[in-house]
């Protein structure tokens, strides 16, 4: 096989264009520089929900609209960076199809018949059924799911009060830090 010097070099090129731009934190490119955008820019603290890992990020912020995320460079074990995951946060904030009120199924399972129902209806039909199944099979017959972290001890509090002793994590151990056999 034969190449010339003009391929030759221009995959060269091409192969170092590719290591310099996969050596950027994930969404750098993308990033949005403060002089650039106009409005108010400012950078919330936070932590990444996208896992059971909690990592510390933070958020740019731009006319209260989240733009960007990485990590925290407060927190010494990860500085600036973010996985994949963690910086597709944004997406999930922008995405348009979100979810952000509670939806009631009007038609058949599997029909994608919906309408947007208020919290406090949302609230009552799940006590309602929550209740009617503690009426019927016990309330054992309620599971309680969380993934792990801080926030899933406030679920297990619920559970405790309502009388179930099913309750789990994403890493699949109880409140007590013992495995589930």
């Amino acid at each position: 096989m034969s190449i010339s010097r003009r391929n030759f070099l221009r995959g060269v090129g091409i192969g170092c264009s590719a290591c310099a731009i996969g050596s950027f934190p994930p969404g750098a490119l993308a990033r949005n520089s403060p002089e650039s955008i106009k409005g108010k820019t400012t950078l919330t603290p936070s932590l990444c929900e996208m896992c059971s890992f909690r990592c510390p990020i933070q958020a740019q912020v731009i006319n209260n609209k989240t733009v960007f995320i990485q990590g925290n460079p407060n927190a010494p074990q990860q500085g600036t960076r973010v996985c994949a995951r963690g910086g597709s946060g944004v997406s999930l904030v922008n995405d348009p199809h979100r979810i952000v009120k509670p939806m009631k199924r009007t038609g058949p399972r599997g029909s994608g018949d919906w309408q947007v129902i208020s919290w406090e209806q949302a609230y009552k039909e799940i006590a309602e059924k929550m209740t009617a199944i503690k009426t019927q099979y016990g309330p054992q017959g309620v599971v309680f799911s969380s993934k792990s972290g801080s926030l899933s001890g406030h679920l297990f509090h619920l559970a405790t009060a309502f009388g179930s002793p099913n309750t789990f994590t994403h890493a699949s151990t109880c409140p007590a830090g013992k495995a589930i056999a």
